[in-house]
């Protein structure tokens, strides 16, 4: 646990024999701006990164008024900039470009920040895309609460979730934990009506998920599935699609392959985190393609190998988990146009979801038969 100050870095204009000054003391670790002033306490002691925090050079008043509440929000009510500022908050991960704090608070729900540094995006850009994915509801995304822009730094605010991501039940099914195949079917259902939903709500906006992964995946307290960090990242576009000059074939359409790019995107993710709760493996960072392998062992007419075997252990249904591997497959396709919409990949899982239910109460009837 470490007591933080949250403090964002604004950058003002000065002249340049002040910058000079700035650097020099920056050499010497020393900072212009009393922290202390304003109420905020460094645990010198907590191994923290200079990059952690930032120096404070503007007022107060220029601080709030770039601290934004989202609206239709009762985990914010009351809560002040300086409330935030003075908070205990523990570092829960770090990134190339960003870190996550948990923000602890007596009487009212913890709190998760991130922090994004180095962000090209406008301050007013950002301030329409948070306000633009706040006003999307639904029960699988995980809206901001508050955010914060500078010219250097951008902050979200989410409500804290206790359950853990997605991932984690990944790597506790590795260890031998039970993360049975109805719990995974409904979390790949619930995930893919989220990202449906927000994807036609800001699909004019062009606002994509662009990092979705089973990290970004919250468990809420009735271990359904919340979407997090949406619109936290603009992905580049992928490379269009040659132009089919046979005769008789349709003109491409490049401005909207463009727009559609970041979304076909999602739908790849999306597939991968399929494949992960199908076989139990983890797509990483070590240079294993979990999608190009689980595409070649199909190939080779080895389908059922792909799967986890703690599925078949328990007795999940091999049609049903063929049929999600199928939606997978075609998620994660070479090819963004030959990949489904979401609405679509959401509108198949919930058909396998619906089979796998009537099947449980069809086995339930059946054991009620020959008991009787």
């Amino acid at each position: 646990m470490i007591l933080i100050a949250v403090i964002f870095f604004i950058i003002t204009k000065s002249k340049k024999t002040n910058e000079t000054q700035e650097a020099k003391d920056e050499k010497k670790g020393v900072a212009k701006t009393d922290i202390e002033s304003f109420g905020v306490s460094i645990d010198t002691k907590a191994e923290l990164s200079k990059s952690d925090y930032s120096v404070l050079m503007s007022t107060e008043s220029a601080m709030m008024s770039s601290w934004m509440i989202a609206p239709s929000t009762s985990a914010m009510k009351d809560l002040r900039f300086e409330d935030l500022l003075k908070a205990p908050a523990e570092l829960l991960g770090r990134g190339k470009f960003s870190s996550m704090y948990k923000v602890i608070f007596e009487g009212r729900s913890d709190l998760v920040l991130k922090r994004i540094k180095d962000w090209s995006i406008s301050s007013e850009e950002f301030r329409r895309r948070m306000e633009n994915i706040s006003q999307v509801q639904h029960p699988n995304i995980l809206p901001p609460l508050a955010f914060y822009s500078s010219m250097d730094e951008k902050l979200v605010v989410y409500e804290y979730q206790q359950n853990g991501s997605l991932s984690r039940l990944l790597n506790g099914a590795q260890s031998g934990q039970m993360f049975d195949w109805n719990t995974r079917l409904s979390a790949a259902a619930g995930i893919a009506e989220g990202l449906a939903f927000i994807h036609k709500e800001l699909h004019s906006h062009r606002i994509s998920h662009g990092n979705l992964k089973a990290l970004n995946v919250l468990m809420d307290k009735n271990m359904d599935p919340c979407i997090s960090e949406y619109g936290l990242m603009v992905v580049d576009n992928e490379p269009l699609p040659s132009i089919d000059l046979r005769k008789g074939s349709k003109p491409v359409d490049h401005d909207r392959g463009r727009a559609d790019a970041p979304f076909k995107a999602d739908v790849y993710n999306f597939g991968l985190i399929l494949l992960e709760l199908l076989t139990g493996k983890l797509q990483q960072n070590n240079g294993f393609d979990l999608a190009r392998w689980v595409h070649s062992v199909v190939a080779e007419q080895w389908t059922g190998e792909v799967f986890d075997k703690q599925l078949f252990a328990e007795g999940a249904s091999e049609e049903r988990m063929v049929n999600l591997l199928q939606v997978a497959l075609k998620c994660t396709s070479s090819s963004p146009e030959a990949r489904p919409s979401i609405s679509q990949v959401a509108g198949m899982i919930s058909t396998i979801k619906e089979e796998d239910e009537r099947s449980i109460v069809s086995e339930g009837l059946s054991q009620i038969d020959v008991i009787s």
